[in-house]
């Protein structure tokens, strides 16, 4: 049986100290019998954070300052080739984690071929808030009881995975410039013969707060930038989002059926529909009856960016990897 006997856990940060302060103080406060060390790699080169390790010197916290901002993916792999345990776990530094979270992440590891997706939840001060909450049921928790997870769902604001499944799936795509990085890696982990696991305990708490334009804006790169390049190389995820029925109308060429679901789409994901989806959400007091307004505000938003990559694909490379 595979026993993992070290976790390492991989920071990345970019100018938020305190927020980053926060976590490493819920990470000192762990139960857990495993020993663990914590790794931050700073992405914000005006700013030094290597006093931190004295700080929190009893989680052997060890801080990497990055000569530049290199995103994301770089910063992940860069705390990898840094650190020493048998387990990766990832997390984003606006969070902070109960005290059993090691131990519920290195619990699940029952194989390394096991990738394990954490319980993230909206901050408490948020939690009447509907984008928070519908955001908080995204993901892997959208799945039916014992229905396989999906690949897409692995998210790396909290996650975990074996030392030798991220190597064998290549690491985090270091060209990658956008949204995406860790659903890229684990499609990629898929087609290395990763299964997806769900560690309801290793619940962390998203401090960052999102407003619906931040995280309209964040679908629209999505949609102009990641997406096409999903679409490309892993077209089977591409009816999940519903991106089939974005594709021009090839009347007489296509099954009559398509045709007709792409016209549909087409005549509600227009502006009139949009305006009054967002008039609707104003009203939170309806809590949870927005979920379906918010869902469509959302595909209106990625799709239409999606649509835009289609007429020019210039546009949806020109910030993205090859």
């Amino acid at each position: 049986m595979y026993r993992p006997e070290r976790a390492s856990v991989i920071i990345p940060t970019f100018r938020r100290q305190e927020l980053l302060r926060n976590l490493l103080t819920s990470l000192s406060k762990q139960q857990t019998r495993y020993p663990f060390e914590v790794i931050a790699v700073n992405d914000a080169p005006e700013e030094n954070l290597s006093s931190l390790e004295t700080e929190f010197s009893d989680i052997s916290l060890k801080v990497i300052n990055l000569s530049e901002d290199h995103g994301r993916s770089i910063a992940r792999n860069t705390g990898f080739r840094n650190c020493t345990g048998d387990i990766l776990i990832f997390l984003d530094d606006d969070m902070t984690v109960v005290e059993t979270f090691i131990e519920h992440h290195m619990n699940s590891h029952t194989d390394p071929s096991i990738a394990v997706i954490g319980n993230l939840h909206a901050d408490p001060e948020f939690a009447s808030d509907p984008l928070h909450r519908y955001l908080e049921r995204q993901g892997v928790k959208k799945r039916r009881p014992g229905e396989t997870i999906p690949p897409k769902c692995f998210a790396t604001g909290n996650a975990s995975v074996s030392r030798e499944m991220f190597e064998k799936a290549g690491m985090f795509d270091e060209t990658w410039r956008t949204y995406g990085e860790d659903m890229d890696l684990g499609m990629r982990m898929h087609y290395k013969g990763a299964t997806f696991a769900f560690a309801e305990g290793a619940v962390s708490y998203n401090h960052g707060a999102t407003d619906l334009d931040d995280f309209l804006a964040r679908m629209r790169e999505m949609g102009r930038y990641t997406l096409p390049i999903f679409a490309k190389k892993y077209p089977e995820i591409t009816r999940g989002l519903w991106l089939h029925l974005a594709e021009p109308v090839a009347f007489g060429r296509e099954n009559p059926l398509l045709t007709f679901k792409k016209a549909g789409l087409r005549i509600v994901l227009t502006p009139p529909f949009y305006a009054l989806a967002r008039g609707i959400y104003r009203m939170k007091w309806l809590g949870s009856l927005l979920f379906p307004i918010i869902e469509f505000i959302r595909m209106y938003n990625y799709i239409g960016a999606y649509r835009q990559s289609l007429k020019d694909p210039r546009q949806g490379e020109s910030s993205a990897p090859e």
